[in-house]
């Protein structure tokens, strides 16, 4: 298969990361759309396995751990039967609150099982002490005294409450329209394991995440047709945006990339280096599956 230069391999994925459709893409740089979703899938993988192995024992204080809905095929609702791989699922992420490095993130549904596995691989890749906060899932107290136990962490929850908008003289504001808009009126916090400090306990910059994957991972948009029509690339696109995210884009609030903050780079990772990366992963994929080739023709 004809495969893309290095340098327009690097401007298609500078087209994703500004969240541009497909479509447009393939438009824009003259490229299939088959070619499209080759470098999605492939760049996706790469991260999704580099991300794997260096994203351990890290030292972060502060956690939080939220998960934000969206669905693969149609809505679970829209189904007339079960199908694997089809309907809603969920995205687990786990960010530290300091670096803003998103270290852990899980595609699944919102069971009991993805949960616990979410909360044991987050676990393995951070250090104690540490403090940990999410919102008010029932499951979440059990997994994490499972997974953490209880040596080392502080774990407390965070409850946003929201009310109707008022108007200065404490009379309901009347907003035409947007009459079901509502605004945060305060947020409940709660100690569950240890002694967490309230003042700093919050998932609002896991939150804020979840609002850049809205806005710039078209996959995510709400009413509209970029929707993930199969399980396994769409696992993919939100390994790639997270990739991104971490290695590529500079945080405002940093002034770098979450992963140098969280010093598990030196430097800022350019978007020729990210498909060096992915060049690199694929070919330990093809010898891999080379090796075990050969290993079975060796077999009596």
């Amino acid at each position: 298969m004809k495969q893309l230069s290095r340098e327009k391999q690097a401007l298609v994925l500078a087209a994703l990361r500004e969240g541009a459709p497909l479509n447009a893409i393939t438009r824009m740089f003259k490229v299939s759309i088959h070619t499209m979703l080759r470098v999605v899938r492939d760049t996706g993988e790469a991260f999704a396995d580099y991300m794997d192995r260096e994203l351990r024992d890290l030292p972060c204080s502060r956690i939080e751990l939220d998960e934000q809905w969206q669905f693969v095929g149609c809505h679970k609702g829209r189904m007339i039967a079960p199908e694997p791989g089809k309907g809603d699922f969920w995205l687990w992420a786990a960010i530290d609150a300091d670096t803003k490095l998103v270290f852990s993130h899980r595609i699944g549904k919102r069971d009991w099982i993805t949960g616990n596995m979410f909360v044991e691989d987050v676990s393995n890749r951070v250090r104690r002490p540490v403090q940990i906060a999410t919102d008010n899932l029932p499951a979440y107290p059990f997994h994490i005294r499972q997974c953490f136990g209880y040596e080392g962490i502080s774990y407390g929850t965070e409850t946003k409450i929201f009310g109707e908008p008022e108007l200065p003289d404490g009379t309901l504001a009347r907003l035409g329209r947007n009459e079901g808009v509502r605004r945060m009126v305060t947020a409940e916090r709660k100690a569950v394991v240890g002694s967490p400090d309230l003042e700093t306990l919050t998932t609002s910059h896991i939150e804020r995440v979840f609002l850049s994957v809205r806005q710039e991972l078209r996959r995510f948009a709400r009413r509209g047709l970029g929707y993930s029509k199969d399980l396994a690339m769409h696992k993919a696109a939100v390994a790639l945006h997270f990739g991104i995210y971490n290695y590529v884009r500079v945080h405002k609030t940093l002034g770098t990339t979450p992963a140098v903050a969280a010093g598990v780079e030196a430097e800022r990772w350019s978007l020729e280096r990210v498909v060096d990366m992915t060049n690199n992963y694929l070919r330990r994929k093809e010898d891999a599956r080379f090796e075990a080739a050969f290993a079975a023709l060796e077999k009596p």
